[in-house]
């Protein structure tokens, strides 16, 4: 057997074997960006689950509004380097409640995000930004977690996706690939180093200007990863830029106006709520 197939097997087992022994909870982990290599410490890069470890990681607190209660978001919001591709909301005790992207305004082509998917994004001041939760929003400033429950449950217990302008305005995804029978959830490409994705009620011939900014992973049929994706060329070491000939491989279907999408400038994200993204295989 060759060297280099040897070692990736090594260090696969490895990671393997390090999940096994010290992740109790599903949601192990939060790593953002996927990278081609899923050795390189720039890709699938664990950020902070813990407001004391983000402080001492050089995050800074980046509130709008009231402390806890933001403009339009529940919890103590955090960013790094002020980079708003990754900001962090911790709970009222400093454990991780949710995640959100924004996008600078002047950044973005004219009309995006598009009226269609508008609610999905809500205005901040120079950005739009888009939020989810990884525990029920209502408790993230009233009682937050314990140190046990985040322990047990790690990450979270379930994943909430803003969809309005506060955070009881949103959509519970299943944690089962089961729950999404009956649903607009469209199975796509299988892809290693992410899972089997899921778009929201896509279509061959549809708008791209109707699609959903939202995409889920799951492994074996278990919710372990998510993304963003935006209709704009943005610019971050944590965005991803897939070519237009890699769209076809996360989708059955792909819609026809991906590619064009993509020459024009097309930016995704990958969130994994584990600590071994190389073992995905869908």
């Amino acid at each position: 057997m060759k060297p280099l197939v040897v070692l990736v097997l090594v260090l696969t087992g490895a990671v393997a074997a390090e999940a096994f022994l010290y992740n109790d909870a599903d949601w192990s982990d939060l790593k953002v960006t996927w990278g081609a290599n899923p050795f390189n410490s720039q890709y699938f890069q664990s950020i902070p689950r813990k407001e004391s470890d983000a402080k001492a990681a050089d995050w800074t607190a980046f509130s709008r509004g009231n402390e806890c209660n933001g403009a339009f978001y529940n919890g103590y919001r955090f960013i790094k380097n002020n980079d708003p591709a990754v900001m962090l909301l911790f709970d009222k005790n400093g454990y991780i409640a949710g995640i959100q992207m924004g996008a600078q305004k002047d950044k973005l082509p004219a009309g995006t995000p598009s009226r269609y998917i508008q609610a999905l994004w809500n205005d901040d001041d120079d950005m739009y930004v888009i939020t989810a939760y990884f525990v029920d929003p209502a408790i993230v400033c009233t009682t937050g977690r314990t140190e046990e429950e985040f322990d047990q449950h790690g990450t979270g217990t379930d994943l909430y996706i803003q969809n309005g302008t506060t955070p009881a305005m949103h959509i519970k995804i299943p944690k089962s690939e089961s729950g999404l029978t009956d649903t607009a959830w469209t199975k796509g490409g299988c892809f290693y180093t992410m899972g089997r994705h899921y778009w929201y009620n896509v279509s061959r011939d549809m708008d791209c200007d109707r699609f959903f900014p939202v995409f889920l992973m799951y492994n074996s049929g278990d919710l372990n990863g998510f993304g963003w994706n935006m209709n704009a060329n943005l610019d971050s070491h944590r965005y991803e830029h897939p070519p237009a000939a890699a769209l076809g491989l996360f989708f059955e279907e792909a819609p026809t106006c991906l590619p064009d999408l993509a020459n024009r400038g097309l930016t995704t994200q990958h969130i994994y709520l584990d600590s071994t993204p190389q073992l995905n295989f869908c």
